[in-house]
């Protein structure tokens, strides 16, 4: 009997549970919610028309921060209307309670994000957040700089802080002062849609100042640094190029297993590039297709 009574007492706390009086308590616990809600992301839309060029909130005080570098969240990518504002903000109130609005000229469109702030001092934190969440840029909202990042990791540029999850790819070779074939530029493309993810360290800068004080022992260092820490080294010998750096990298790495090379016959010291790798196990492949696909 005792258990008998227990399970009528358990079905009807269900049923209490379930029934449409729990449904109604529910539906009224919701509504201040939804309303706030609501509320809120009418006032983010009139914020928006007050701020034409941008801006980063915090929803919970109203106050714009003045500090720190805001990453939007992947999650609430291509929101750009009045209607979408609800996502945004229930995002925001359920993260890190900061949302983020900019004008998109390319398309004539306002943006919204629920965003996150980092601290400018730890740069590398949010191009890892910003990779992870698919973000083609971050602001630094004590400056209003827009820093645009991708997968291609240059000197004088922020890294990633955490490299879990990334194979790293260093793009040794030909650059001819930036006046040859800018190879790298063709590895970056043809690495897109692969299911692993890549991160290339590309020396070749946009703009080379070698006069610039110190500049050239940047650069040295942030070569040798990069090219010990990649996990393989992408190597190309241009024809019609002497490449000595390129050639002492080879000797440096050559026992590294890391190695891919790309050399034909018709660079000049193919045969002494060809017996080195050959004595030294490092492949090497006839075109940069060839050992674009060789890549793990």
């Amino acid at each position: 009997m005792r258990l008998r009574s227990f399970l009528f007492t358990l079905c009807l706390t269900v049923l209490a549970a379930c029934g449409p009086m729990a449904r109604t308590a529910r539906q009224e616990a919701a509504g201040p919610a939804q309303e706030a809600t609501a509320a809120t992301a009418d006032w983010v839309w009139n914020y928006s028309q007050a701020h034409p060029d941008g801006f980063t909130v915090d929803i919970r005080d109203r106050k714009a921060p003045t500090e720190g570098i805001s990453v939007a969240y992947a999650a609430t990518q291509d929101k750009h209307s009045k209607e979408d504002l609800g996502d945004v903000v229930s995002h925001a109130l359920a993260h890190d309670g900061y949302v983020g609005g900019w004008w998109n000229s390319e398309d004539s469109l306002y943006y919204f994000d629920s965003v996150r702030i980092l601290q400018e001092s730890e740069p590398g934190e949010a191009v890892s957040f910003a990779l992870e969440n698919e973000q083609l840029a971050f602001y630094v909202l004590s400056t209003g700089e827009e820093v645009r990042i991708d997968n291609v990791i240059h000197p004088h540029e922020y890294e990633p802080a955490d490299l879990r999850g990334w194979t790293t790819v260093f793009l040794a070779g030909t650059i001819d002062n930036g006046h040859s074939e800018d190879w790298q530029q063709t590895v970056a493309a043809k690495l897109v849609g692969r299911d692993r993810r890549y991160l290339l360290y590309n020396p070749r800068q946009e703009e080379w100042h070698p006069e610039r004080e110190g500049e050239m022992d940047y650069q040295v260092h942030w070569e040798l640094e990069h090219l010990e820490k990649a996990d393989h080294i992408l190597m190309v010998f241009l024809p019609g190029s002497q490449s000595p750096i390129t050639l002492l990298e080879l000797g440096l790495h050559a026992r590294s297993g890391k190695l891919l090379v790309v050399c034909t016959p018709s660079f000049y010291r193919y045969d002494n590039v060809r017996l080195t790798c050959d004595r030294y196990g490092v492949p090497v492949y006839g075109s940069l297709e060839e050992a674009i696909e060789a890549l793990p």
